[in-house]
């Protein structure tokens, strides 16, 4: 089975006219009963009944047409993006975060990688914890925005640090505890804490929110799978979160206080060694100009 029989059936299945079809695919009527005759053959189904009056699609026929109609339309669109590809680029760069802090920069880092690098093509994708470092490591991301603990077991691996993050409590304007300087972890024991998912998270955060869960037993707690749902959860009046600093949502009706523990996260970039395309130390050496410490 063969692009070109593809065509042809996807083509007929819809116009239900061998002329019509041989029309638009700018051949002959004797070529389009070859490409549906040995489709059926190979596939050894029924897909047309046809008669001296009409053409029908079969059960089997509906059924292959709307599957292939949809994996018709997305290889013409590979085509067409590899054959742009092609033409424009000369490299692939394949970059994973988490949409945390490095949204902020990330569009400013891209202008002046792009301006530098313009045969590069770029490909973005936002995945949580777990899956980000599954697939840097089997290479599907060439580089990832990371916390350096996450990345510090994997084999052949360069990191360089961005920032050094410390643990904050965010929580709404009115909630007492919004008046203090610093947050002891016993100031959080008679609160609703929101923590992050220990499975969706980094081994620093998981670390911290058991010692916060030892310290505060008494404490209700939310489990959240992302600081974004963390920010609605804490707008909502759930609780009080604790977060790393460069991961808290900008927000007039919230206060960030920081915590009174000496827990820290090294936060930066990674890579594979073995990875020796130039374009890579490109875009980590203008990532750690322009990717500061949050404020």
């Amino acid at each position: 089975m063969h692009i070109k029989q593809i065509e042809c059936f996807v083509n007929l299945a819809e116009t239900l006219n061998f002329s019509r079809t041989a029309e638009n695919l700018f051949i002959t009527q004797p070529t389009v009963t070859h490409q549906i005759n040995t489709l059926e053959d190979e596939l050894d189904i029924k897909l047309l009944i046809r008669t001296k009056r009409k053409v029908q699609l079969t059960p089997a026929g509906l059924s292959f047409y709307n599957d292939m109609k949809e994996i018709l339309t997305r290889t013409n669109i590979a085509i067409v993006k590899a054959k742009h590809f092609s033409h424009i680029y000369e490299s692939n760069l394949s970059i994973g975060y988490e949409g945390n802090i490095e949204v902020k920069q990330l569009p400013e880092i891209l202008k002046i990688f792009n301006d530098k690098y313009p045969h590069v093509h770029i490909y973005l994708k936002i995945a949580d914890f777990r899956e980000k470092i599954n697939l840097f490591s089997s290479h599907d991301f060439d580089l990832i925005f990371a916390v350096k603990e996450s990345v510090e077991d994997l084999s052949e691996i360069s990191f360089s640090e961005l920032f050094v993050s410390k643990f904050v409590c965010v929580m709404l304007n009115d909630h007492p505890l919004a008046k203090k300087c610093s947050i002891e972890l016993t100031d959080l024991n008679e609160a609703s804490l929101i923590l992050l998912d220990p499975q969706k998270c980094p081994t620093e955060m998981a670390r911290v929110q058991k010692n916060i869960q030892f310290y505060c037993p008494r404490a209700p707690i939310f489990f959240s799978d992302h600081p974004l749902i963390t920010h609605t959860m804490i707008k909502g009046n759930l609780g009080i979160a604790v977060m790393p600093d460069f991961v808290c949502p900008a927000d007039p009706d919230l206060a960030i206080i920081p915590m009174s523990i000496e827990d820290s996260i090294s936060y930066g970039i990674a890579w594979h060694k073995k990875n020796t395309l130039k374009e890579i130390n490109g875009f980590v050496s203008i990532s750690k100009k322009n990717l500061c410490y949050p404020v």
